[in-house]
This record gives structure tokens, sequence and C-alpha cells, in this order.
């Protein structure tokens, strides 16, 4: 098992950072992991790579044992969903995995917001959630609330941390800033390559 250290099962020091940064989405996304369907494993990249960040995957516990022959043969760089990364030791999810707990229900909707074409346009390019943007928003929206922001067509677009309660959104002008663009599919465009 000579890659054991490069794409591995996460140990419960990784767990609880990514449990603890989860629950403070929303508790119901931990029953994910109560099932036993799914397994995290980590990648840590090898020198020359520009995220030097741990990677964490999602993967369907019935590809461990492939993960595992496969793993003392070949070096793995990545299985299953790319589910986010660890940085200063917080978890910080992906859109991939964003979307992949919304398509299971897990995500709140009271954590959803959808912007207009202009909006869009501008979250790509790596802006932040401006008021004149925002078609719909939760009315349930908190200070710090992880959000999940959507284009007309409800696609998901960026992963935003909103900056305003619902309340003071209300009263905003139009180029006043209501969430900080965390990480958008722009990004994919825009990163160094």
């Amino acid at each position: 098992m000579k890659n054991l250290k490069n794409f591995r099962i996460i140990n419960n020091t990784e767990k609880t950072i990514i449990i603890n940064s989860l629950s403070r989405i929303s508790r119901d996304i931990l029953t994910i992991f109560e099932r036993n369907d799914y397994m995290l494993f980590i990648g840590l990249n090898e020198k020359g790579l520009t995220n030097d960040f741990p990677i964490i995957f999602l993967v369907p516990t019935y590809l461990k044992n492939t993960i595992d022959k496969l793993g003392e043969k070949e070096s793995i760089v990545s299985a299953g969903i790319y589910f986010g990364f660890i940085k200063k030791n917080q978890f910080r999810l992906s859109l991939e995995g964003a979307e992949f707990l919304l398509n299971l229900n897990l995500f709140p909707e009271n954590h959803l917001a959808i912007v207009h074409n202009k909006g869009e346009k501008a979250i790509l390019y790596g802006n932040h959630l401006l008021a004149k943007m925002i078609i719909k928003i939760s009315n349930e929206v908190k200070k710090n609330d992880f959000l999940l922001v959507f284009n007309p067509s409800n696609e998901l677009i960026c992963i935003a941390r909103s900056q305003v309660e619902f309340e003071e959104f209300q009263n905003l002008k139009a180029n006043e800033i209501v969430a900080f663009n965390l990480i958008d599919k722009g990004y994919y465009l825009r990163k160094k390559q």
C-alpha cells in the first residue's frame, strides 16, 4: 500500500473537522454519514501541485475494495465526488458536494438565493452578491448563513456567506453586499492551470 499516505480514508481528527463544519450548515447533512452509504477519503497532494490543502472525496461504500486494490498498484488521485477541502482546521464544501447534498434534499430551503442573469454573470466573474442581483432570497436568512446561489434556470452557481439578516436585506441599497462569494462556477475558468 505504497500510496496510502496520498489517498486514504479520513482519520478521526479530519472527520471531526468535517462534521463540525457541516453541522453549522445543517444537522440534516450529517444523516449521509449515519447511513454508511458513503465514505470520506482524503487526497494529499504531492509536491508541484497548485493546491496545498487536503482534498476530500465522497465515495460510495461499495467502491472501497476497488480503491484498496487500485491503491496497491497505482497512485490514486481522486475517486467519487470532489466534496471539498480542509483549510485552517475548517472544511470548505465544494460546489459538487453542495449539489450532491441538495439533490438528496439535505440542504435547508432557507439557505437558498436566486439571482437574475446579469447577477449570474457578475458572480461567475468572482463578484459578491449585491442586493440588486437578487430575485429571491429566503425570509429566514440570518447573518453568516451558508447560502446556495442559483441562476434563473435553477442551476447552482455559487456558495456564499450571508452578511445581513433578511430584515436588513429589504432595506439595502442596490449596490450593497448581501453575501460574500466563497466559490463560484467561474472559478474553474479563472484559476491557474
